[in-house]
């Protein structure tokens, strides 16, 4: 690896924390507003080995707040395209991109092999309660994003542990879901303490047919809610800031 492109990490850091990033295996689920950013991070932070997740194609209404979508990159699958932006990034990377949708069979194959912290960039709650209880029982460190949508004011993103978030409406149903699971302390949690208030269209009352919301048969059509890139990717930008830190934790234990 070209340590030029990572001299204002170790000017900041320490070579040895560089060390340890080009070494980390990270697990990143959903690329869409907030994973998008996160893996961004990530990769201009010197994370040698990358696994990412997604099953969704890029569409046009994923461009006002999705780092990976374009005019150049319509169609595409994210996973595609997030593995060639890696790559671009930093060429000695090492990417395994799978094109699947996060749940209970897919697990197996999500968290096969050396992983070192999960992230968690889901934005529908059946599959982000499965991943999440899954990296938990496998005693996997863990990263989760909550709701980054229908907020406006940045300044309210906070960190903490999963079970001591607060106002957040996603997060208390992933809580309160995660507890019947037998899932406890120890999620590290992005989430927004600023009031949800909203007004939204049911998915059939939508003027816009195609509105690139891929679901499975098991899945219903969701609620299109309004999003700023800035917040979303604020979001992003702080649960890769959480996984760094995590990462490099012994740099500042010493």
């Amino acid at each position: 690896m070209n340590m030029l492109r990572f001299i204002r990490i170790s000017r900041l850091l320490g070579d040895k924390a560089v060390e340890r990033l080009s070494g980390a295996s990270v697990l990143i689920v959903g690329l869409g507003a907030v994973g998008g950013f996160a893996m961004e991070a990530l990769a201009r932070s010197g994370v040698g080995h990358f696994k990412i997740v997604d099953f969704d194609t890029i569409g046009l209404t994923n461009i006002n707040r999705q780092l990976l979508a374009g005019e150049s990159t319509l169609g595409k699958k994210k996973v595609e395209a997030a593995k060639a932006r890696i790559l671009d990034i930093n060429s000695a990377a090492i990417v395994d991109a799978l094109d699947l949708f996060a749940h209970e069979d897919t697990l197996e194959t999500i968290f096969d092999g050396k992983i070192d912290i999960v992230i968690d960039a889901i934005d529908s709650l059946t599959p982000k309660l499965a991943l999440l209880e899954g990296a938990y029982k496998r005693k996997l460190p863990i990263i989760s994003s909550m709701g980054a949508a229908l907020r406006l004011d940045p300044s309210l993103i906070r960190s903490a542990d999963l079970m001591d978030t607060n106002g957040c409406p996603l997060a208390k149903q992933v809580r309160t879901k995660l507890k019947r699971r037998n899932v406890g302390r120890g999620i590290t949690a992005v989430f927004s303490t600023e009031p949800v208030v909203y007004d939204y269209k049911e998915p059939e009352d939508e003027q816009y047919i195609d509105l690139n919301e891929q679901i499975l048969d098991r899945g219903r059509p969701r609620k299109v809610l309004g999003s700023l890139p800035t917040v979303t990717g604020m979001f992003g930008l702080r649960v890769a800031h959480e996984a760094i830190m995590h990462l490099i934790r012994e740099r500042f234990e010493m």
